[in-house]
Protein backbone atom coordinates (compact mmCIF):
# COMPACT_ATOMS: atom_id res chain seq x y z
CA UNK A 1 0.00 0.00 0.00
CA UNK A 2 1.26 3.51 -1.27
CA UNK A 3 1.58 5.56 2.20
CA UNK A 4 -0.50 8.43 2.51
CA UNK A 5 1.78 11.84 2.06
CA UNK A 6 0.41 14.42 4.48
CA UNK A 7 2.88 13.00 7.44
CA UNK A 8 5.96 13.68 5.68
CA UNK A 9 3.78 17.19 4.32
CA UNK A 10 0.78 18.56 6.52
CA UNK A 11 1.15 19.64 10.26
CA UNK A 12 -2.12 20.25 11.43
CA UNK A 13 -4.40 21.57 14.50
CA UNK A 14 -7.64 20.56 15.35
CA UNK A 15 -10.10 23.20 16.94
CA UNK A 16 -8.57 23.31 20.24
CA UNK A 17 -5.03 23.57 19.06
CA UNK A 18 -4.29 19.86 19.21
CA UNK A 19 -1.58 18.88 16.41
CA UNK A 20 -3.06 16.26 14.11
CA UNK A 21 -1.78 14.82 10.68
CA UNK A 22 -5.76 15.62 9.11
CA UNK A 23 -9.03 16.47 9.53
CA UNK A 24 -9.84 12.77 9.60
CA UNK A 25 -7.68 11.76 12.68
CA UNK A 26 -8.81 9.50 14.92
CA UNK A 27 -6.48 9.84 17.70
CA UNK A 28 -5.26 13.04 20.01
CA UNK A 29 -1.62 14.49 19.81
CA UNK A 30 -0.93 14.65 23.47
CA UNK A 31 0.16 18.43 23.51
CA UNK A 32 -1.86 21.09 22.75
CA UNK A 33 0.28 23.80 21.18
CA UNK A 34 0.12 26.59 24.32
CA UNK A 35 2.31 24.00 25.97
CA UNK A 36 4.64 23.17 22.79
CA UNK A 37 5.70 24.48 19.65
CA UNK A 38 4.88 23.63 15.95
CA UNK A 39 8.60 22.38 15.88
CA UNK A 40 8.40 20.00 18.54
CA UNK A 41 4.97 18.42 17.84
CA UNK A 42 6.10 17.91 14.33
CA UNK A 43 8.85 15.07 15.50
CA UNK A 44 6.58 13.85 18.41
CA UNK A 45 5.55 10.28 19.03
CA UNK A 46 1.96 10.56 17.63
CA UNK A 47 3.95 11.74 14.03
CA UNK A 48 6.51 9.36 14.17
CA UNK A 49 4.40 6.04 15.14
CA UNK A 50 1.80 7.32 12.08
CA UNK A 51 5.15 7.10 9.64
CA UNK A 52 6.82 4.22 10.73
CA UNK A 53 3.52 1.83 10.20
CA UNK A 54 3.01 3.16 6.79
CA UNK A 55 6.28 2.80 5.98
CA UNK A 56 5.35 -0.95 7.19
CA UNK A 57 3.01 -1.63 4.77
CA UNK A 58 0.04 -1.08 7.69
CA UNK A 59 -2.74 1.27 8.37
CA UNK A 60 -2.28 2.99 11.73
CA UNK A 61 -5.37 3.40 13.87
CA UNK A 62 -4.90 6.74 13.27
CA UNK A 63 -6.54 6.61 9.77
CA UNK A 64 -9.36 4.15 10.13
CA UNK A 65 -11.22 6.94 8.46
CA UNK A 66 -9.70 6.70 5.23
CA UNK A 67 -9.31 2.74 5.67
CA UNK A 68 -13.15 2.47 5.99
CA UNK A 69 -14.06 4.47 2.89
CA UNK A 70 -11.56 2.70 1.03
CA UNK A 71 -13.09 -0.89 1.86
CA UNK A 72 -16.25 1.05 0.83
CA UNK A 73 -15.06 1.58 -2.50
CA UNK A 74 -14.92 5.58 -2.35
CA UNK A 75 -12.23 7.48 -2.92
CA UNK A 76 -10.29 8.67 0.61
CA UNK A 77 -8.78 11.33 1.87
CA UNK A 78 -5.34 9.35 1.58
CA UNK A 79 -6.20 8.98 -2.11
CA UNK A 80 -7.15 12.23 -2.53
CA UNK A 81 -3.86 14.13 -1.25
CA UNK A 82 -1.71 11.61 -2.76
CA UNK A 83 -3.31 12.61 -6.48
CA UNK A 84 -2.32 16.04 -6.00
CA UNK A 85 1.23 15.69 -3.73
CA UNK A 86 2.61 12.64 -4.05
CA UNK A 87 4.71 12.68 -6.84
CA UNK A 88 5.70 16.49 -5.85
CA UNK A 89 7.06 15.34 -2.37
CA UNK A 90 7.74 11.44 -2.15
CA UNK A 91 11.49 11.92 -2.10
CA UNK A 92 10.30 13.15 1.86
CA UNK A 93 9.52 9.94 2.94
CA UNK A 94 11.66 8.63 5.31
CA UNK A 95 11.78 7.37 8.92
CA UNK A 96 14.00 10.20 10.08
CA UNK A 97 12.08 13.72 9.30
CA UNK A 98 14.89 16.43 9.50
CA UNK A 99 13.27 19.40 7.78
CA UNK A 100 9.71 21.52 8.35
CA UNK A 101 6.77 21.16 7.20
CA UNK A 102 5.52 22.66 3.97
CA UNK A 103 1.95 22.41 4.22
CA UNK A 104 -0.06 23.86 7.71
CA UNK A 105 -3.62 22.69 7.86
CA UNK A 106 -4.72 25.00 10.59
CA UNK A 107 -8.47 24.76 12.77
CA UNK A 108 -9.12 28.21 13.63
CA UNK A 109 -11.62 27.58 16.72
CA UNK A 110 -14.83 27.39 17.23
CA UNK A 111 -15.07 30.76 16.52
CA UNK A 112 -18.25 30.65 13.81
CA UNK A 113 -21.32 32.90 12.86
CA UNK A 114 -23.85 29.77 12.27
CA UNK A 115 -25.00 27.13 13.88
CA UNK A 116 -26.05 24.37 11.72
CA UNK A 117 -28.82 21.51 12.56
CA UNK A 118 -25.64 18.94 11.52
CA UNK A 119 -23.13 20.57 14.29
CA UNK A 120 -22.68 21.66 17.57
CA UNK A 121 -21.23 23.52 20.69
CA UNK A 122 -17.97 22.01 20.63
CA UNK A 123 -17.62 22.83 17.17
CA UNK A 124 -19.36 26.22 16.96
CA UNK A 125 -19.40 29.28 19.35
CA UNK A 126 -22.47 29.90 17.99
CA UNK A 127 -23.88 26.76 19.36
CA UNK A 128 -23.63 27.45 22.78
CA UNK A 129 -26.68 29.57 22.64
CA UNK A 130 -28.64 26.13 22.35
CA UNK A 131 -26.21 23.65 24.18
CA UNK A 132 -28.97 22.21 26.15
CA UNK A 133 -30.12 20.72 23.40
CA UNK A 134 -27.25 18.96 22.10
CA UNK A 135 -26.44 17.76 25.39
CA UNK A 136 -29.76 16.25 25.38
CA UNK A 137 -29.25 14.56 22.59
CA UNK A 138 -25.78 13.17 23.38
CA UNK A 139 -23.13 15.40 23.41
CA UNK A 140 -21.62 16.43 26.53
CA UNK A 141 -20.49 20.04 26.22
CA UNK A 142 -17.06 21.15 26.67
CA UNK A 143 -15.74 24.41 27.11
CA UNK A 144 -13.45 25.64 24.82
CA UNK A 145 -10.68 28.45 25.12
CA UNK A 146 -10.43 29.48 21.86
CA UNK A 147 -7.60 32.21 22.74
CA UNK A 148 -4.87 30.47 21.59
CA UNK A 149 -5.85 30.73 18.19
CA UNK A 150 -8.80 33.86 18.03
CA UNK A 151 -7.20 35.99 20.43
CA UNK A 152 -3.54 35.36 21.51
CA UNK A 153 -1.17 36.17 18.42
CA UNK A 154 1.89 33.43 19.34
CA UNK A 155 0.41 30.84 17.38
CA UNK A 156 0.43 33.01 13.71
CA UNK A 157 3.76 35.17 14.99
CA UNK A 158 5.66 31.45 15.06
CA UNK A 159 4.33 30.59 11.41
CA UNK A 160 7.58 31.14 9.11
CA UNK A 161 6.27 32.78 6.08
CA UNK A 162 8.76 32.46 4.25
CA UNK A 163 8.74 28.64 4.15
CA UNK A 164 5.18 27.39 4.20
CA UNK A 165 3.62 27.09 0.95
CA UNK A 166 0.08 26.11 1.63
CA UNK A 167 -1.99 26.81 4.02
CA UNK A 168 -5.74 24.77 4.76
CA UNK A 169 -7.69 27.15 7.14
CA UNK A 170 -11.37 25.45 8.64
CA UNK A 171 -12.97 26.81 11.41
CA UNK A 172 -15.40 27.10 12.88
CA UNK A 173 -15.78 29.90 10.31
CA UNK A 174 -12.31 30.93 9.80
CA UNK A 175 -13.09 34.71 8.11
CA UNK A 176 -15.23 34.96 11.62
CA UNK A 177 -11.27 34.83 13.10
CA UNK A 178 -9.76 38.65 13.11
CA UNK A 179 -6.61 36.79 14.11
CA UNK A 180 -6.90 34.95 11.15
CA UNK A 181 -8.16 37.84 8.71
CA UNK A 182 -4.88 39.91 10.53
CA UNK A 183 -2.50 37.12 9.33
CA UNK A 184 -3.81 36.80 5.88
CA UNK A 185 -3.93 40.48 5.29
CA UNK A 186 -0.18 40.85 6.40
CA UNK A 187 0.81 37.39 4.10
CA UNK A 188 -0.86 38.72 1.27
CA UNK A 189 0.88 42.63 1.14
CA UNK A 190 4.11 40.21 1.67
CA UNK A 191 6.86 39.22 -0.87
CA UNK A 192 6.56 35.37 -0.50
CA UNK A 193 2.40 35.28 -1.81
CA UNK A 194 3.09 35.15 -4.72
CA UNK A 195 4.00 31.78 -3.80
CA UNK A 196 1.69 30.47 -1.24
CA UNK A 197 -1.43 28.80 -2.18
CA UNK A 198 -4.16 29.03 0.48
CA UNK A 199 -7.57 26.65 0.74
CA UNK A 200 -10.50 26.95 2.47
CA UNK A 201 -13.58 25.23 3.54
CA UNK A 202 -15.93 27.86 4.24
CA UNK A 203 -19.67 28.55 4.85
CA UNK A 204 -19.28 31.77 2.36
CA UNK A 205 -21.43 34.16 4.31
CA UNK A 206 -18.13 36.70 4.71
CA UNK A 207 -16.34 38.74 2.48
CA UNK A 208 -13.10 37.01 0.91
CA UNK A 209 -10.47 40.35 1.33
CA UNK A 210 -6.92 40.82 0.92
CA UNK A 211 -5.95 37.85 -0.91
CA UNK A 212 -5.58 38.94 -4.49
CA UNK A 213 -1.87 38.58 -4.66
CA UNK A 214 -1.78 34.85 -3.77
CA UNK A 215 -0.50 31.95 -6.35
CA UNK A 216 -3.57 30.44 -5.90
CA UNK A 217 -6.92 30.36 -3.53
CA UNK A 218 -8.86 27.37 -3.50
CA UNK A 219 -12.42 27.76 -1.73
CA UNK A 220 -14.80 24.94 -1.19
CA UNK A 221 -17.78 26.36 -0.09
CA UNK A 222 -19.88 24.25 2.10
CA UNK A 223 -23.69 23.77 1.05
CA UNK A 224 -25.95 20.92 1.90
CA UNK A 225 -29.42 21.76 1.14
CA UNK A 226 -30.61 25.13 -1.00
CA UNK A 227 -33.15 27.85 -0.79
CA UNK A 228 -35.71 27.68 2.29
CA UNK A 229 -33.77 24.20 3.59
CA UNK A 230 -30.64 25.27 3.29
CA UNK A 231 -31.14 28.43 5.68
CA UNK A 232 -33.12 25.96 8.20
CA UNK A 233 -29.93 23.75 7.58
CA UNK A 234 -27.40 26.37 7.82
CA UNK A 235 -28.74 28.39 10.59
CA UNK A 236 -27.81 31.95 10.47
CA UNK A 237 -28.07 32.04 6.67
CA UNK A 238 -29.35 34.57 3.66
CA UNK A 239 -29.41 32.14 0.83
CA UNK A 240 -30.10 35.52 -1.33
CA UNK A 241 -27.21 37.22 0.20
CA UNK A 242 -24.87 34.32 0.55
CA UNK A 243 -25.53 33.55 -3.68
CA UNK A 244 -24.93 37.19 -4.29
CA UNK A 245 -21.51 36.93 -2.07
CA UNK A 246 -20.46 34.03 -4.06
CA UNK A 247 -21.71 35.11 -7.36
CA UNK A 248 -17.79 36.60 -8.64
CA UNK A 249 -14.01 36.24 -7.54
CA UNK A 250 -10.53 37.07 -8.26
CA UNK A 251 -9.09 34.76 -10.88
CA UNK A 252 -6.52 33.11 -8.87
CA UNK A 253 -9.77 31.94 -6.84
CA UNK A 254 -10.42 28.24 -7.58
CA UNK A 255 -14.07 27.57 -5.85
CA UNK A 256 -15.96 24.63 -5.64
CA UNK A 257 -19.57 23.73 -3.36
CA UNK A 258 -18.03 21.03 -0.88
CA UNK A 259 -21.54 18.67 0.16
CA UNK A 260 -21.54 16.79 3.03
CA UNK A 261 -23.97 13.82 3.55
CA UNK A 262 -26.46 13.63 6.55
CA UNK A 263 -29.87 12.38 6.82
CA UNK A 264 -31.31 16.23 5.55
CA UNK A 265 -28.92 16.58 3.08
CA UNK A 266 -29.31 13.26 1.56
CA UNK A 267 -33.13 13.66 1.26
CA UNK A 268 -32.59 16.69 -0.52
CA UNK A 269 -29.73 16.19 -3.15
CA UNK A 270 -31.20 15.85 -5.92
CA UNK A 271 -32.89 19.54 -5.56
CA UNK A 272 -29.53 20.56 -4.71
CA UNK A 273 -27.44 19.13 -7.09
CA UNK A 274 -29.59 20.28 -9.58
CA UNK A 275 -29.71 24.18 -8.46
CA UNK A 276 -25.89 24.48 -8.38
CA UNK A 277 -25.39 23.29 -11.53
CA UNK A 278 -27.78 25.37 -13.10
CA UNK A 279 -27.12 28.81 -10.99
CA UNK A 280 -23.31 28.46 -10.96
CA UNK A 281 -22.31 26.06 -13.75
CA UNK A 282 -18.78 27.59 -13.07
CA UNK A 283 -18.26 25.77 -9.68
CA UNK A 284 -17.76 22.24 -9.61
CA UNK A 285 -20.11 20.43 -7.23
CA UNK A 286 -17.77 18.12 -4.88
CA UNK A 287 -18.64 14.87 -2.35
CA UNK A 288 -16.35 14.90 0.24
CA UNK A 289 -17.25 13.39 3.60
CA UNK A 290 -20.54 12.06 5.67
CA UNK A 291 -21.62 13.12 9.19
CA UNK A 292 -21.09 10.26 11.22
CA UNK A 293 -21.45 11.98 14.62
CA UNK A 294 -24.27 13.15 15.64
CA UNK A 295 -25.47 10.05 14.55
CA UNK A 296 -29.25 11.26 14.88
CA UNK A 297 -28.11 13.19 11.54
CA UNK A 298 -26.14 10.51 9.91
CA UNK A 299 -27.65 9.15 6.84
CA UNK A 300 -28.13 5.77 7.86
CA UNK A 301 -30.29 7.30 10.62
CA UNK A 302 -33.32 7.02 8.05
CA UNK A 303 -36.15 4.66 7.57
CA UNK A 304 -35.44 2.30 5.08
CA UNK A 305 -38.40 2.79 2.94
CA UNK A 306 -36.71 6.48 2.49
CA UNK A 307 -33.95 5.36 1.83
CA UNK A 308 -34.39 3.53 -0.74
CA UNK A 309 -36.85 6.43 -2.69
CA UNK A 310 -33.35 8.25 -2.45
CA UNK A 311 -31.31 5.61 -3.92
CA UNK A 312 -33.71 5.65 -6.36
CA UNK A 313 -34.39 9.77 -7.35
CA UNK A 314 -30.14 10.26 -7.33
CA UNK A 315 -29.43 7.32 -9.48
CA UNK A 316 -28.61 9.91 -12.23
CA UNK A 317 -25.92 11.69 -10.30
CA UNK A 318 -22.27 10.75 -10.62
CA UNK A 319 -22.05 9.94 -6.91
CA UNK A 320 -19.15 7.64 -5.24
CA UNK A 321 -20.64 4.05 -4.23
CA UNK A 322 -18.93 5.15 -0.96
CA UNK A 323 -22.00 6.95 -0.11
CA UNK A 324 -24.64 5.21 -0.97
CA UNK A 325 -23.23 2.20 0.64
CA UNK A 326 -22.63 3.80 3.76
CA UNK A 327 -26.26 4.95 3.91
CA UNK A 328 -27.52 1.56 3.07
CA UNK A 329 -24.71 -0.24 5.92
CA UNK A 330 -26.58 -0.20 8.64
CA UNK A 331 -30.67 -0.19 9.34
CA UNK A 332 -30.21 2.99 12.27
CA UNK A 333 -33.40 4.25 12.33
CA UNK A 334 -33.98 5.71 15.93
CA UNK A 335 -36.45 8.15 15.58
CA UNK A 336 -34.72 10.90 17.26
CA UNK A 337 -34.27 13.52 14.53
CA UNK A 338 -38.08 14.40 15.11
CA UNK A 339 -37.86 15.22 18.27
CA UNK A 340 -34.26 17.17 17.49
CA UNK A 341 -35.61 19.10 14.94
CA UNK A 342 -38.49 19.97 17.23
CA UNK A 343 -36.56 20.72 20.18
CA UNK A 344 -34.19 23.13 18.26
CA UNK A 345 -37.88 25.17 16.53
CA UNK A 346 -38.26 26.09 20.16
CA UNK A 347 -35.08 27.60 21.02
CA UNK A 348 -34.78 28.93 17.78
CA UNK A 349 -38.45 29.94 16.34
CA UNK A 350 -38.01 28.05 13.12
CA UNK A 351 -40.25 25.55 11.71
CA UNK A 352 -38.67 22.49 10.10
CA UNK A 353 -41.97 21.00 9.03
CA UNK A 354 -42.29 23.88 6.69
CA UNK A 355 -38.66 24.42 5.88
CA UNK A 356 -38.37 20.93 5.29
CA UNK A 357 -41.88 19.90 4.20
CA UNK A 358 -40.52 17.49 2.03
CA UNK A 359 -38.83 15.07 4.67
CA UNK A 360 -41.79 16.02 6.87
CA UNK A 361 -43.87 14.72 4.62
CA UNK A 362 -42.50 11.66 4.05
CA UNK A 363 -41.46 10.81 7.79
CA UNK A 364 -45.33 11.71 8.71
CA UNK A 365 -46.44 9.02 5.91
CA UNK A 366 -44.31 6.56 7.82
CA UNK A 367 -46.54 6.92 11.29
Amino acid sequence: MKPCILPWINFGTNIYGRPRVCGYSEIKAEKKLQNSSIEEAWNNDYYNSIRKTFLKGEWPDNCRRCKHVEELGGESKRMDENHMWFDEYQHLIKEDVDFQPPHMDVRTGTVCNFKCIHCGPNVSSRWVEDKEIAERYGEPYVENDNSWIAQDKKFWDSLDISQIKRYNFLGGESFYNKRHNEFIKRLNESEYAKDVEIAYVSNGSLKFDNMENFKKVRLRLSVDCVEEAGEYFRYGLDWDKWCDNISEFPDNFDVSFQWTMSNVSMFYLSETYTYCRTEFPDIRFLFENHVTEPYHMSAQNLPLSIKEKIREEIDWIDLPDSYVNYMMEKDGWDGRLIPYLDDLDKVRNTNWKESLCGLWTQLNGLT
